[in-house]
């Protein structure tokens, strides 16, 4: 059912990304995740194919979805399918949006896509890069996965020369101290980090020059850290707070589409 949905959806020409857990899995940095998750380019025109694509292929609302309008679609809502069981293959969950936070627009995004050859068929996977800035959201444990997306992205790089700007963004984009210290062993690595403003870098300079880390460099590292980690919970909390305020609303007034209900049915 899932390769008949993509392979659907790769025919009807809707531009679209695969993101999110599975985006996660594919390029390794997680082992399992339950729903599939797109990022729709936010284009009317776009989303009559998409919705078309969903009506074909039995889709059925699931929770809290608002109608497939552009006007919810560019407000930044999520929207939640589920698809029935074929033989063999337990139920699944799409969950789509138009507009997603941190990770700048569809075009840019969709210019620096991968392509993979997967169980489901070729699909376009969000580019490494953007997909960690989607994944500091709320949740603890999106971290290690993010720590693990640049721990690939610095694997990917070590095969060549890794430029300034590389090391910048894998300085900023791990959240474990361990990992952090070993990329410092690189001194063109330590002069980039003493430019930079993070402060868990300046404990974690002191650890990688030091041939064991001491314990107040390490503890000193994790603690900023966990504020860094907090204050990105933070944003993402209020990024999400219109979104929410704006499903209660909708819930209250008994605007939501019907949870069970047939997409082709909806007017």
């Amino acid at each position: 059912m899932i390769k008949n949905f993509f392979r659907c959806l790769n025919a009807s020409g809707t531009r679209y990304l695969l993101i999110s857990g599975q985006a996660a899995v594919i390029y390794g940095a997680a082992t399992f995740s339950e729903d599939i998750d797109l990022w729709v380019s936010p284009e009317a025109d776009n989303w009559e194919k998409f919705r078309a694509v969903l009506a074909k292929t039995g889709a059925r609302i699931y929770k809290l979805t608002p109608e497939l309008s552009p006007e919810f679609v560019l407000k930044g809502h999520g929207f939640h399918f589920t698809f029935p069981r074929s033989s063999g293959e337990p139920e699944w969950y799409l969950d789509v949006m138009g507009v997603v936070p941190r990770a700048g627009g569809f075009q840019p995004a969709f210019g620096r896509r991968e392509i993979y050859r997967t169980a489901w068929g070729v699909l376009p996977v969000i580019g490494l890069r953007e997909l960690v800035e989607l994944k500091k959201t709320r949740r603890l444990a999106d971290y290690p996965v993010v720590s693990e997306l640049a721990r690939t992205e610095y694997e990917r790089l070590s095969r060549k020369t890794i430029t300034a700007g590389d090391w910048r963004w894998i300085l900023s984009s791990s959240f474990e101290a361990e990992d952090i210290i070993q990329y410092l062993k690189n001194g063109g690595a330590r002069r980039i980090a003493g430019q930079m403003k993070r402060p868990c870098l300046a404990f974690c300079i002191k650890a990688a020059e030091n041939s064991v880390p001491g314990a107040p460099q390490l503890s000193g590292a994790a603690r900023e850290i966990a504020f860094e980690i907090e204050s990105l919970r933070a944003k993402d909390r209020l990024y999400w707070q219109p979104v929410l305020d704006d499903l209660r609303y909708l819930n209250s007034k008994k605007l939501l589409l019907n949870k069970g209900d047939r997409l082709s049915f909806i007017k």
